[in-house]
C-alpha cells in the first residue's frame, strides 16, 4: 500500500489527472491473461519475485536478460482507497475483459483528478 500511495502522492498539484491502467486484481486468483504469473488468495499481501508481466512476449534470448523483479498484487479497494486518500477525486473506473475470456475481468482503467 505504501508503494501505491507514494507514487500517487508524487502528483501534488491540484488539477493534475491520474490515469491508471493495469491488470485487474482478479488476476490474483486466476491467471486470466495467461501471463504465467503466480496466483494466490485475493486478499493475500505476499510479495513475489518473478519476471515482469510482459517478459513472455520477448524472444527467449531477450527474456533471459530481463532481471527478475519483486511485485505485490493489490486489491481493487487498496488501489481505489490509495487514490482517494491522496486527495484525488475518482472520475471514472472501468473494468475490461480478459484477453482470452471475455467473461472475467483482465484489466482496469481508473481516472482521477487532484482537487
Amino acid at each position: 500500500m505504501l508503494m501505491i500511495s507514494g507514487i500517487i502522492n508524487a502528483l501534488r498539484k491540484n488539477g493534475q489527472m491520474l490515469i491508471c491502467s493495469d491488470f485487474h486484481p482478479f488476476t490474483k486468483i486466476v491467471d486470466t491473461l495467461g501471463l504465467e504469473q503466480k496466483t494466490t488468495g485475493y486478499f493475500s499481501t505476499d510479495v513475489f519475485e518473478g519476471e515482469m508481466a510482459h517478459a513472455r512476449f520477448f524472444d527467449d534470448e531477450t527474456r533471459k536478460q530481463i532481471p527478475l523483479c519483486s511485485y505485490r498484487k493489490y486489491t481493487i479497494s487498496e488501489i481505489i482507497n490509495a487514490v482517494i486518500k491522496n486527495g484525488f477525486v475518482l472520475k471514472q473506473f472501468d473494468e475490461h475483459p480478459a484477453w482470452e475470456n471475455p467473461n472475467v475481468p483482465g484489466e482496469f482503467t481508473l481516472i482521477a483528478v487532484k482537487e
